[in-house]
């Protein structure tokens, strides 16, 4: 059986102090946080993870299940009323009251540290930033992946993409108003490089007249693509142009600051290869509940690590699903 170094064992000592007072309780506990600890605790999940989830909104509720609270606009307000005779103004509903709301589930997160990790760690004055940027950003990814994978909240999961952690927003798209905001691809019907999509901009200049017509002209549009579609678009222009080094220069420079359909275009970390998708970032939520953030930090020498266990109620939620159009099983030419 291993030993944590005598530098180790005080640092991991000293940290385990540090939390218990962060969250009022003693060491060994299993603390709960109160809503500003867990704010700051998601705050930092949110800057230490990766740019994606800095994008999208982290909300926290006070109920595990409830109506939308971010506000989409979903309409005009300019107008006139005459109001010198009987003519009064009226006030616009922006939200769209779909009667669809949110639910939240028990989602753990639980991270184990080995003591050859530690010690390594203990080596450096910033070791408890070390630990607790691992076990944050661990955490931050896996909220993404289930954003994207997550088909449903499993009682025990055990998917290796996390699809049954979670609801998450494609499947949110792939379920609202009976598939309307998604196009599945089979063999040829969604092929990049044949006559009816030419190429990306084509596909998603269809894609965004797919949304729901109040907000096609949003200008917080983007599209997000996977890997594939992203390099499948880049070798199709390299082979036509990349040859040539002035235009070579300006493929690479469209590939830097990409646009498509007229949209901006990124690749999130996790999303499926061969899909796109158009909304905004602002439409994609993840909702967690304000009283539910559980933590304990344990040593366990039988199995050589240190262990960290967390927990909250979260949830994924689409803002406005007309607000979307997703493309799945994208094929490309042979």
């Amino acid at each position: 059986m291993g030993n944590l170094s005598a530098v180790a064992q005080e640092r991991v000592n000293h940290l385990f102090a540090n939390t218990a007072m962060a969250y009022g309780g003693a060491v060994g506990q299993q603390y709960s946080a109160t809503p500003s600890v867990a704010q700051t605790l998601n705050d930092k999940i949110v800057e230490d993870g990766n740019w994606f989830l800095q994008r999208v909104n982290t909300v926290p509720v006070a109920e595990i299940k409830g109506e939308k609270v971010m506000l989409g606009l979903s309409g005009n307000v300019a107008s006139r009323t005459d109001t010198t005779g009987n003519g009064e103004r009226s006030a616009k509903n922006l939200v769209s009251l779909d009667g669809k709301g949110y639910e939240l589930f028990q989602t753990d997160s639980d991270v184990a540290l080995t003591y050859s990790q530690i010690d390594t760690w203990a080596k450096f004055k910033d070791f408890a930033q070390r630990y607790g940027g691992a076990i944050r950003k661990a955490i931050g990814n896996d909220r993404v992946k289930v954003g994207f994978n997550g088909t449903e909240a499993a009682a025990t999961s055990s998917a290796p993409d996390l699809s049954d952690v979670g609801v998450g927003w494609l499947e949110l798209i792939r379920q609202y108003n009976g598939g309307a905001q998604y196009l599945l691809g089979s063999s040829g019907s969604v092929t990049l490089g044949n006559e009816t999509f030419p190429n990306l901009d084509s596909l998603v200049f269809e894609a965004l007249s797919q949304i729901e017509e109040p907000f096609r002209e949003d200008p917080d549009l983007v599209v997000l693509m996977g890997r594939g579609v992203m390099n499948h678009a880049k070798g199709s222009y390299y082979e036509a142009q990349g040859n040539t080094p002035s235009e070579k220069t300006k493929i690479e420079d469209r590939m830097t600051h990409a646009t498509y359909g007229g949209l901006p275009a990124y690749v999130p970390p996790f999303f499926d290869a061969n899909s796109l998708l158009v909304t905004s970032f602002s439409n994609l939520s993840i909702y967690w509940q304000e009283g539910s953030w559980r933590r304990k930090q344990e040593d366990a020498p039988k199995k050589n690590q240190l262990e960290d266990y967390n927990s909250r109620n979260e949830g994924y939620v689409v803002e406005q699903e007309g607000k979307t159009f997703l493309v799945q099983g994208i094929e490309y030419p042979a």
